[in-house]
C-alpha cells in the first residue's frame, strides 16, 4: 500500500514518540486533529502499552495530561485542535511549567498560507506559550523531502529527553497542516527509527561530614524520584528529625507533622532551634516554616536539583544534587535529644473536629499505598496539619501556581495511571471551577472517591484580613454558591453520598464500588475558623 506523506511523517511522528516512553496521549478533538487522532487510535489498537483518553472539554483535558505526568513523572502527550482550543491549555501547561511536569502539547494549526489574512479559526500558534515551555518547535509534516522526516524523527525524541530533564516542564510541536486531512487508515508497513540514546550521569559529591550536633530536615513537595525509604533510614541512623511537608512523599509515622499550626501557636520554642537546616524539595505548604527560618537566623543548605529556587532569599548554601545523592555522601553526629525532643511534638494533643476531621478520617481510613489527590485552599492545609502518612504517602497536588483550576482533572488523571483506586480531596469552589471534569469520571469509569467539603464558598478568605470587611465580605470573597452536590453527581450519573460526621467516612470507603462517587460533608465557614483556631488547645 502507498501512503501520502501527512500519513508516513505522523506515523514517524507517533511512534518516536512512543519509542522515547510516551505512554500516555489526550486529545481534545477537532478537525485539524483528524490525521493525528485517526492514526494514533489505530496505533493504540496494535499496541496495548498505547493508552488513549479523549476529552472534549480543553481545560479538562490539559489538566488530566498533567495528573498523568505529575503521578509518572513521565512525559504525557496532549492533542488540541487549532484557534482557542489551545489557549485552554494555558493553566495547565502554567502549572506544568511551575511544578515541572514533562507536558507535551502537540497543537495541530492551520497551514502557512491562511496565517494573518483573516481565516477563521486561526491565531498565531507557535511558541504561544512563551517562557512557560522549556522548547517551542514546529513540524511540517506534509513536506515529502526525506530530511523532514529524519529531523521529525530526531527532533521528537529530543525534544521529550529534554522535556524530562531537570528542570522538567513543558514542550509545544506546533503542526500546521492544510486539507485534504484524512490519512491513509490501515497501511501494516513497520516504521523504523533510529534510537537515540540519552546517558544519565549521577554526579558525585565528596564525603559530607557535618559537625553540628542539632540539625533538622525540612523536606517540601517532592517533584521527582521517591527517596523516602533512604532519608527515613538516614534519620534513623543519625538521629535527624524530618520536618515533611504532605506533598513530600516522605511523611510517615516517623517524621513531624502539622508544623504550620506549632508554630502558629507558638509551640516551637528556642529549645527547637536547630544549628543547621536541610533543605529538600519545593516550597513546603507552610509559608510559617520560611518565616521561622528567617526570624531565628537559621542557617539553611539547599540540597536539590532547582535549589537555587528560593523566594525566601534566606539559603546560606545551594547543593545542586538529588537527595539521594547528598544521603549517600553524608554523614551526621545529631543529638539523641534533640532528635527526641522533635518527634515528641507529633504526640501533642489535637483537637480536630469538624471539617479537619475529613483529613483525619483519610489518613486513617485510606487502604495502604492509596493516591490522594488534594485541593488547594483550605484542603490542602488541612491535610499538612493533621494528616501523618499512616498508610500512604502517595500525596499530590497542583502547588505550582496554587489554582484551584483543573482540580477533578488533575484528580482524575492521577488516578488513571494508578491501579488502586484514588481519593479526591476538595471543597465545593474547587469542584464548581472544573465540573466539566467530572464528565471523564463517568466516560472511562475512573475509580475515583472525590471527597467534597462544601462549606458554600471560600472557606480560606474566613482566616484572612478582608473577612473584618463585614458589609461586603460574603459578596466579595465567600462568595456562596448554594451547589446542590447531589443534583450535580446525578447530572454525571455518579453515585452520591453524604456523610454528617468524618468517622462515617470509613464505612463509605469500604463499600465496593468500580467508578468514581461523590461524597458531601456540610460544613459551616465561620465554626471552621473557631475549630481552627482551637486545633491546639492553646
Amino acid at each position: 500500500m502507498t501512503i501520502d506523506t501527512l500519513t508516513f511523517n505522523t506515523k514517524h511522528l507517533l511512534h518516536a514518540l512512543f519509542q522515547s516512553g510516551v505512554h500516555y496521549f489526550v486529545i481534545s478533538p477537532g478537525s485539524r486533529t483528524t490525521p493525528i487522532a485517526l492514526l494514533l487510535a489505530e496505533y493504540e489498537a496494535q499496541n496495548q502499552e498505547i493508552h488513549v483518553y479523549i476529552d472534549v472539554d480543553e481545560r479538562s483535558a490539559s489538566f488530566f495530561a498533567l495528573g498523568i505526568a505529575k503521578t509518572l513523572q513521565q512525559p504525557v502527550v496532549l492533542i488540541g485542535t487549532s484557534g482557542t482550543a489551545i489557549t485552554e491549555y494555558f493553566s495547565a501547561v502554567t502549572e506544568a511549567k511551575i511544578s515541572h511536569v514533562p507536558l507535551i502539547v502537540l497543537s495541530t494549526d492551520r497551514p502557512i498560507e491562511l496565517q494573518d489574512n483573516g481565516a477563521p479559526q486561526t491565531i498565531p500558534q507557535h511558541n504561544i506559550y512563551g517562557k512557560l515551555i522549556k522548547k517551542a518547535i514546529t513540524f511540517t509534516l506534509q513536506d515529502s523531502n526525506p530530511d523532514m522526516t529524519d529531523y521529525i524523527d530526531f527532533m521528537t525524541q529530543r525534544l521529550v529527553h529534554e522535556s524530562n530533564v531537570y528542570p522538567s516542564g513543558p514542550i509545544q510541536i506546533n503542526l500546521p497542516l492544510r486539507k485534504p486531512l484524512m490519512p491513509v487508515m490501515g497501511d501494516t508497513s513497520i516504521i523504523q527509527i533510529k534510537q537515540l540514546t540519552f546517558k544519565s550521569i549521577e554526579m558525585n559529591i565528596p564525603r559530607q561530614i557535618l559537625s553540628q550536633k542539632k540539625v533538622l530536615f525540612l523536606v517540601g513537595p517532592n517533584e521527582y524520584e521517591n527517596y523516602r525509604d533512604m532519608l527515613i533510614s538516614f534519620s534513623k541512623k543519625y538521629h535527624i528529625p524530618i520536618v515533611a511537608d504532605v506533598l513530600s512523599r516522605a511523611r510517615t509515622t516517623d517524621t513531624v507533622y502539622g508544623i504550620d499550626s506549632l508554630l502558629k501557636k507558638g509551640m516551637i520554642g528556642s529549645e527547637y532551634v536547630p544549628e543547621l537546616v536541610i533543605r529538600m524539595g519545593a516550597t513546603p505548604v507552610s509559608a510559617n516554616v520560611l518565616k521561622w527560618l528567617s526570624k531565628e537566623h537559621i542557617p539553611v543548605w539547599y540540597v536539590d536539583a532547582q535549589a537555587s529556587q528560593d523566594h525566601t532569599r534566606h539559603i546560606s548554601q545551594v547543593i545542586n544534587v538529588s537527595p539521594k545523592t547528598f544521603l549517600a555522601s553524608a554523614e551526621i553526629s545529631n543529638s539523641m535529644a534533640f532528635y527526641g525532643l522533635w518527634l515528641s511534638l507529633n504526640q501533642l494533643p489535637r483537637n480536630i473536629t469538624g471539617e479537619m476531621g475529613i483529613s483525619q478520617a483519610i489518613d486513617k481510613f485510606a487502604t495502604k499505598d492509596t493516591p490522594i489527590f488534594v485541593a488547594n485552599s483550605m484542603a490542602i492545609r488541612d491535610m499538612d496539619d493533621i494528616f501523618t502518612g499512616l498508610h500512604t504517602q502517595n500525596i499530590y497536588a497542583n502547588r505550582g501556581v496554587n489554582g484551584i483550576d483543573g482540580t477533578i482533572s488533575s484528580a482524575l488523571g492521577m488516578t488513571a495511571s494508578f491501579k488502586k483506586r484514588g481519593i479526591l480531596l476538595t471543597g465545593d469552589l474547587s469542584l464548581f471551577h472544573d465540573m466539566n471534569g467530572l464528565m471523564m469520571a463517568k466516560q472511562y469509569h475512573i475509580n475515583l472517591d472525590m471527597i467534597v467539603i462544601n462549606n458554600n464558598g471560600g472557606s480560606i478568605f474566613s482566616f484572612l484580613p478582608q473577612s473584618e470587611a463585614k458589609d461586603y465580605f460574603e459578596k466579595m470573597f465567600a462568595t456562596p454558591l448554594n451547589l446542590n452536590i447531589a443534583k450535580v453527581a446525578d447530572l454525571y450519573d455518579i453515585p452520591y453520598y453524604k456523610i454528617n460526621k468524618s468517622e462515617e467516612l470509613d464505612k463509605i470507603l469500604k463499600q465496593s464500588i468500580t467508578g468514581p462517587r461523590i461524597i458531601e460533608y456540610k460544613s459551616d465557614r465561620v465554626v471552621n475558623v473557631k475549630n481552627h483556631n482551637n486545633l491546639m488547645g492553646v
